[in-house]
Formats: C-alpha cells, structure tokens, sequence
C-alpha cells in the first residue's frame, strides 16, 4: 500500500474513532457510572436519559438521512447542519433538565450542561463557517475530564492535533476550522464550570 494510501486509511480510521456523538455517548455512560451510587441508579439514569442523548438523535439522523435532508454521516455539506443540529440541541436541553430534576451530582450535570452551551455555540458559528464538531467534541470532552480527574489527565489533549491531522488529511476541514473548533470548545466548557464554581485548567 502506498504511503498515500496509508494516511487516508489512518485518517479514516482516526475520523471513525473520534466521531463525535460516539465520544460523548461513551464518556457520559462512564459518567453515570462513575457517579451512581450503585448499579441500579446508573442504569435508571442510564435508561432515563438515554432517549435523548441516544435514540431520539439516532432516529432522527436516519430519518433525515432517508427524506435526503443529509447526506452523509459527517454532515460535509455546512448548510445540511442545522436540520439535525436544533434537533439534538432540543434532546441534550432535555436532558440537561431532566438530570436536574434526577438531582444527579453536580460534576455530572455540569458536563452535559457544558456539552449543551458548546453545541448551541458551535451551531451558530456553523451558519457561517463550517468549523469541525470532531475536535469540538473531544476537546470538549478532554477538558471536563481534566477538569474532574486532575492534571494527569493533560496528555489526553495530544487526540487534538492527531484528530485535526486526520480531518485535514480528509479535506473534511481546513487547518483553521479544526482549530476553531478546539478553541471554541476549549474555553467555552471551562467557562461553563467556571460558572458553577469548578477550578479550571488555566
């Protein structure tokens, strides 16, 4: 295989990793059992707020997908985005309330409200500027993280310029909107547990 051939399928592989409803569904199931205090809480929040986080986007995607209202899994096409993007903004409000209401711990609510006020702002700057949802999400999932676990975690953010290497090498992104898409993130989830009194990275 020639070495063309090889940075595609790495880059591929790195996109496919990294996607970024998946990297938010698995570090919020961590979450909830994380801090549950036994397996019968996890799984009632688990099945409680998987609807909206989970099966309501998921059915709506293909919905979307099947009408021709998207056409791909990585929503290519910038002016695609915003049909399913005010769908999921509507479930992860919803659930945002509803693990309020659940009076889940706060470093538990503040992770998916801060997942909320970064979707909803990388949304907007969506309508004119096709920034990148992949290093948006894991930067933002790398930095509640760091926040919550401590320093040691820091080396998680070197996934940053490897997913921008892999969404560049795809010409899914430029170099600046996978950097945007990081900063964006970056100081939007520090300012959110800023807000609820978290100490933040810097």
């Amino acid at each position: 295989m020639r070495e063309k051939e090889v940075r595609h399928v790495s880059a591929e592989i790195i996109s496919w990793l990294f996607y970024p409803p998946l990297v938010g569904t698995v570090f919020f199931v961590f979450l909830v059992f994380w801090y549950s205090t036994d397996l019968n809480q996890g799984l009632h929040w688990l099945v409680a707020i998987s609807p909206f986080l989970i099966f309501i986007p998921l059915i709506y995607f293909v919905i979307s997908f099947k009408l021709g209202w998207i056409s791909d899994i990585d929503l290519t096409d910038r002016k695609e985005r915003p049909i399913f993007l005010s769908a999921f903004i509507v479930s992860l409000a919803l659930a945002s309330a509803l693990l309020y209401l659940l009076s889940v711990p706060t470093k538990f609510f503040v992770y998916v409200f801060s997942g909320l006020v970064m979707t909803v702002v990388t949304s907007i700057i969506t309508l004119f500027w096709k920034i990148s949802f992949h290093t948006a999400v894991t930067t933002s999932v790398v930095t509640a993280i760091t926040i919550l676990g401590g320093p040691q975690f820091w080396p998680l953010f070197l996934l940053i310029p490897i997913i921008g290497w892999a969404r560049v090498m795809l010409k899914k992104h430029t170099f600046w909107q996978v950097v945007g898409g990081a900063l964006v993130a970056f100081v939007i989830t520090e300012g959110v547990f800023l807000a609820f009194g978290f100490n933040v990275l810097f």
